[in-house]
């Protein structure tokens, strides 16, 4: 029994955990453990989930965002809105001014308001309305490029967009669907959206002809900066027929393909009336968004489908797994630290969502003094865009205190916010964890429901590192 026990601590003392010996729990010194409850709660998280669709005809002088609208849309659950920009007025000159203006005002509006955008452009909305050149096009891109440089912190994604019919690149009067056009709008768009922003387009058969690849992207590839890290994937007509309406040329194939593909992209899209061959049942969806990593779905369209999703049960998954969800399972924190020491955390995260982020953002631990408010934090060097679905991950820091760190209790909390300036620290554009009772609405902190006692009287090692706790 003796050398049971000794065997335990010295595991305990390696790990730096707690553990326990049937209903006997080992302390390892100045270490606590906390468990954390899951919660089924729906509720909004950035750039995930069902999105509200708007358009706007630019040079029309109506149709500008409403900041009063898509702020009632933030409250009820909403955090993405699909903007569709028609640029008619447009389809044989450049973009004016005023257009450029209305452009960049609803982003700001958006900004305002909690939300981020998926914008697509676009010249016609009939079959047979004409679309614009290839040169009108490239011209029009180079024009929006400051754009979407001054608004990278609200866009999403970008979905390709600008040709033919809806932007959807089939119908058109220029001669634009085939590879050499799109080979040509592809290129220019990679050019003038933001490097930390994805572009979306509208088959898997368009990225692997641009980039004369099969293959998916791998975790060495992803995130990279490169061009073929930057192309992800939306489907217009989800589940409306075996191939979706032409989305797939060989749907186990391309599936499979983007079944890994976008464990590093976004993919997303609406469901459009099916052929009735083979239903879209509740059931269907969850384990297509499952198997395809979806991140978000239009919530107008297509109604047929999105209430049969309601009537058969599965909508209230649908919206909690949609795009990420990150649900804390367990924590072991030092809890005794004096000025100047070593503080240790090990945190067991799990992604629980059916994609993973696709967008950069920051991870930190905080430290609040429960008397004076005073703060101070620690960014990690952990990308949170590979805690992929269904995995555990582990949050591993050592991280240094101070020296004139005033003595007191601090509660810790974990934090992941947007990195844009303009959105740090804002709890609309903070992440929030799928627990009870942690989430902190007026700063968008996650609470990990431990004290922290910070006093030159504990006994715990120096620190020596670099990555120290800062006041904020």
């Amino acid at each position: 029994m003796t050398m049971n026990i000794l065997l335990i601590t010295l595991s305990c003392l390696l790990t730096f955990n707690s553990c326990k010996e049937g209903d006997k729990t080992v302390n390892v010194k100045d270490m606590v453990s906390v468990t954390y409850q899951p919660t089924d709660e729906i509720f909004p998280n950035p750039e995930r989930g069902f999105y509200k669709y708007s358009l706007i005809e630019l040079g029309s002088g109506s149709g500008a965002l409403s900041h009063s609208q898509i702020s009632a849309y933030r409250s009820s659950g909403i955090s993405l809105v699909m903007r569709y920009f028609y640029l008619k007025n447009f389809k044989d000159k450049p973009l004016s001014t005023a257009a450029l203006n209305e452009i960049d005002k609803d982003f700001e509006t958006a900004r305002r308001a909690g939300i981020k955008l998926i914008p697509r452009f676009a010249y016609s909305q009939a079959q047979d309305e004409p679309d614009a050149s290839l040169e009108i096009i490239k011209q029009h891109l180079d024009q929006l490029k400051p754009v979407f440089e001054k608004n990278t912190d609200v866009i999403a994604t970008v979905q390709a967009g600008f040709i033919g019919s809806w932007g959807e690149w089939y119908y058109t009067t220029n001669n634009l669907n085939n590879a050499g056009a799109r080979r040509e709008v592809i290129k220019k768009m990679l050019e003038v959206v933001p490097k930390s922003r994805t572009i979306q387009l509208r088959t898997p058969a368009y990225k692997q002809e641009y980039f004369n690849r099969k293959t998916a992207l791998t975790s060495e590839e992803a995130f990279s900066g490169s061009d073929i890290s930057r192309v992800g994937h939306h489907n217009d007509c989800f589940l409306a027929s075996t191939t979706d309406y032409g989305t797939y040329i060989n749907p186990a194939e391309d599936k499979a393909f983007l079944n890994k593909e976008c464990l590093f992209v976004p993919i997303g899209g609406e469901t459009c009336p099916p052929d009735g061959v083979d239903p879209a049942t509740s059931t269907k969806a969850q384990n297509d968004m499952r198997y395809l990593r979806w991140t978000y779905l239009n919530e107008d369209y297509y109604k047929g489908v999105n209430n049969t999703w309601i009537a058969q049960g599965g909508m209230d998954n649908i919206k909690r797994e949609l795009g990420y969800r990150f649900e804390l399972i367990s924590g072991e924190f030092s809890n005794k630290v004096k000025p100047g020491g070593l503080f240790k955390s090990h945190i067991l995260i799990k992604n629980i969502g059916y994609a993973p982020l696709y967008n950069p953002r920051l991870v930190e631990l905080i430290l609040k003094n429960v008397d004076t408010g005073e703060k101070y934090n620690v960014q990690l060097d952990i990308d949170p865009r590979f805690w992929q679905p269904l995995e555990n991950e582990v949050i591993e820091t050592e991280a240094g205190l101070p020296a004139d760190i005033p003595e007191g209790d601090y509660k810790l909390y974990l934090h992941l916010p947007a990195p844009e300036p303009a959105l740090y620290g804002k709890p609309a554009f903070s992440i929030r964890l799928a627990n009870d009772n942690l989430w902190e609405a007026s700063t968008g902190y996650n609470d990990l429901n431990v004290k922290i006692n910070i006093s030159s009287e504990n006994d715990d090692e120096e620190y020596s590192g670099d990555m120290i706790f800062k006041k904020i």
